[in-house]
């Protein structure tokens, strides 16, 4: 099998403001793109899946070479920075299976130059840090010297509850769908690993497919997890019960995926292309408004939905109005616009006026214990409750 990695260029914080005078994120991209292209031949392979990230394949070695690595740091340092800087760019690579290496790829900056002290441990597989005087090997997930101390008393799993809110379509001023969710308590813990995720996923999944089943009138939204798609394991359950599904269920339930980083890494496209014979539609969920939807697919995706999560109303305001400013270049790539978690009438009118497609939120509609029907409700008699 030969080795594969991540590649991930980094500039040192306080760079960019003192001896990096010019050298932008593009310019980075630009001199390392083509920097790699020169320095790895067939039937070595590379491509750019995200801003300064990078796969790597050596169908011929099991691991890649730490030697030739050092040396790609060194020469990019000097392109960049010349002889004035020193030590601005740091490179960290990770050898590991598929999904880890996707997941690696979309880390922010400021978490790959925190992995270094083990702030997050790097992930299960290879970690090196490479610099133009060494390569050095980051301790794994799980290796480092850990306190014990006593079990906790072992209790009862906290019940999954679901809730159902309705899907509003500001065009038609009406609730056309229905999306359902995991429902938890103020300051209940997230989920702590994939198989959490997928099985609180797939309780709802099936519930919603329950309901689709009982009345063909109703229309479904689900949550998948992008890693859940991209995770082969997780991927199979999902695939079993797709397959399982009538033609009448699948023309009226919908996908979204969530967890969508800023770029769409390349590796997830062609699991999600696979997804989507399965359902009537699907969206993206992102959390970042400056998503790069230029880097969808044409046909990919049906929209893409903006999820509002700080508790600031101002900064929750202004993420509103950088994701619909992009409506023109959304429009040209065929990709509608929706905003989620809308909680007051600021919020809703602002969406409203710039264009957004759809909304949802505890401000549209309130939570229920079962699908609401499609039916019409204007924007002024909002939010939908009891």
């Amino acid at each position: 099998m030969g080795g594969m990695a991540c590649l991930r260029i980094c500039i040192e914080h306080g760079a960019r403001e003192s001896a990096v005078e010019g050298v932008t994120p593009a310019k980075i991209d630009k001199t390392s793109s083509a920097y790699i292209e020169a320095h790895w031949p067939p039937p070595r392979r590379y491509g750019r899946v995200a801003p300064g990230a990078y796969v790597l394949v050596d169908p011929n070695a099991q691991f890649l070479d730490g030697e030739e690595l050092r040396n790609m740091a060194q020469e990019l340092q000097l392109r960049l920075f010349g002889t004035q800087g020193r030590d601005d760019l740091c490179m960290l690579t990770f050898e590991g299976d598929e999904e880890q290496v996707l997941k690696f790829s979309s880390l922010s900056e400021e978490e790959l130059l925190a992995m270094r002290g083990g702030k997050p441990p790097p992930p299960e597989g290879r970690t090196r840090v490479i610099r133009g005087d060494g390569v050095a090997e980051l301790a794994p997930w799980g290796s480092t010297p850990r306190k014990v101390v006593a079990k906790p008393k072992v209790e009862a799993p906290t019940p999954i509850h679901l809730g159902w809110r309705g899907v509003y379509n500001l065009a038609g001023q009406k609730f056309d769908s229905s999306e359902i969710m995991v429902v938890r308590k103020p300051g209940a813990p997230e989920p702590q690993d994939d198989s959490e995720f997928a099985e609180h996923d797939l309780l709802a999944f099936d519930r919603a497919v329950a309901a689709l089943e009982a009345d063909p009138a109703l229309k479904a939204w689900v949550d998948v997890r992008m890693w859940s798609v991209v995770r082969a394991g997780i991927r199979d359950a999902y695939q079993a019960r797709l397959t399982a599904l009538s033609p009448n269920v699948r023309e009226r339930l919908a996908a979204v995926i969530y967890e969508v980083p800023r770029d769409l890494p390349f590796l997830a496209i062609a699991p999600l292309r696979d997804l989507l014979p399965n359902f009537a539609r699907v969206d993206f969920r992102v959390n970042d408004p400056g998503f790069y939807c230029q880097t969808v697919p044409e046909g990919l995706a049906h929209g893409v939905v903006l999820q509002l999560e700080s508790d600031d109303e101002k900064s929750r305001l202004m993420k509103i109005h950088r994701f619909l400013t992009d409506r023109k270049v959304y429009a040209s790539k065929r990709l509608r616009q929706g905003v989620s978690g809308v909680r007051n009438a600021r919020e809703l009118e602002l969406a409203r006026r710039m264009g957004a497609n759809i909304v949802t939120g505890p401000f549209v509609c309130g939570l229920f214990a079962a699908p609401i029907a499609e039916q019409e409700a204007p924007i002024d008699e909002l939010p939908l409750a009891v």
